[in-house]
């Protein structure tokens, strides 16, 4: 994550962070009163394609403003609350994990590290992303909701990821093949702008993935399956007792933690080329 705090150096990363922070708070901020679908929280969000694209695109600096434009959002939008903290966490990982994963998985030909769906292979890559960003996300998001009490796990997981999910598999690819070529143009592509030894590292490159899926994918499907039928806490209610949450919260955290570590172990290097490797 050496990366995260390293890309500050750069005027050129500091300019993308304010530029995608932005675009995404002036995307989200019209559908707040428009068609909400848990009033404060959350509405239909198809501005949600920005922080994967943006990340592919602008690494760090993408993940940055996706969550700096959320709370940008809540903030002009007048849904400021404890939440927003959550879905700074959240959305800041929905630009993350994608940079962070297309040079892991093997999908995308190391000889060509674009970041771009310009083939069957990055485009697999890409919906690896998008489902795995989308689920850390939500994850993140409504174990905290749920935690205090607020929402229940199983209804705002469910909404999150569905909501994440429609934008960056419908929306997403297209915007990435129509901006690419003219952000690669312009040099301003992350890998374009920062070093490799800027970057971190990383180790274990293929357990750091699985790592990343098992966390996403895993407290998703653990934390519905306690919400939903160990402690009673149904699918669309919002009646969430203290059991329910303990057990949420308790089942929830490793996979947290696996996200947490798979997040120091993943690069980003790869994404570089051989000329700037040397």
């Amino acid at each position: 994550m050496k990366e995260v705090f390293s890309m500050w150096r750069h005027t050129p990363m500091v300019i993308l962070t304010a530029l995608s922070a932005a675009i995404y708070a002036a995307v989200l901020i019209p559908f707040k009163g428009g068609i909400p679908i848990i009033p404060g929280i959350t509405e239909v969000r198809p501005a949600n394609v920005f922080p994967t694209v943006f990340g592919l695109m602008f690494g760090p600096a993408g993940a940055w403003g996706a969550a700096i434009g959320n709370s940008l959002a809540d903030l002009l939008g007048g849904t400021l609350t404890w939440a927003s903290a959550a879905g700074f966490f959240g959305n800041f990982m929905l630009g993350f994990i994608p940079y962070k994963l297309w040079g892991a998985t093997g999908l995308v030909p190391a000889g060509d590290m674009s970041q771009n769906v310009n083939s069957r292979r990055k485009l697999a890559a890409y919906i690896l992303a998008a489902i795995v960003s989308s689920s850390a996300c939500a994850t993140i998001i409504a174990w905290y909701l749920d935690f205090v009490g607020l929402i229940p796990f199983a209804f705002l997981a469910i909404v999150i990821t569905v909501n994440n999910l429609l934008a960056q598999l419908v929306l997403g690819p297209p915007l990435l093949l129509l901006l690419y070529p003219r952000v690669r143009r312009w040099g301003l592509i992350w890998t374009d702008i920062m070093r490799p030894e800027e970057v971190s590292r990383g180790f274990f490159r293929f357990a750091g993935t699985a790592l990343m899926i098992v966390g996403a994918l895993g407290g998703l499907i653990v934390g519905l399956g306690i919400s939903t039928d160990l402690y009673g806490q149904h699918l669309f209610s919002f009646s969430a007792g203290t059991k329910g949450r303990a057990g949420v919260c308790l089942g929830v955290l490793p996979f947290l933690c696996l996200i947490g570590i798979a997040s120091l172990m993943l690069s980003g290097r790869e994404q570089f080329s051989d000329e700037d490797n040397t």
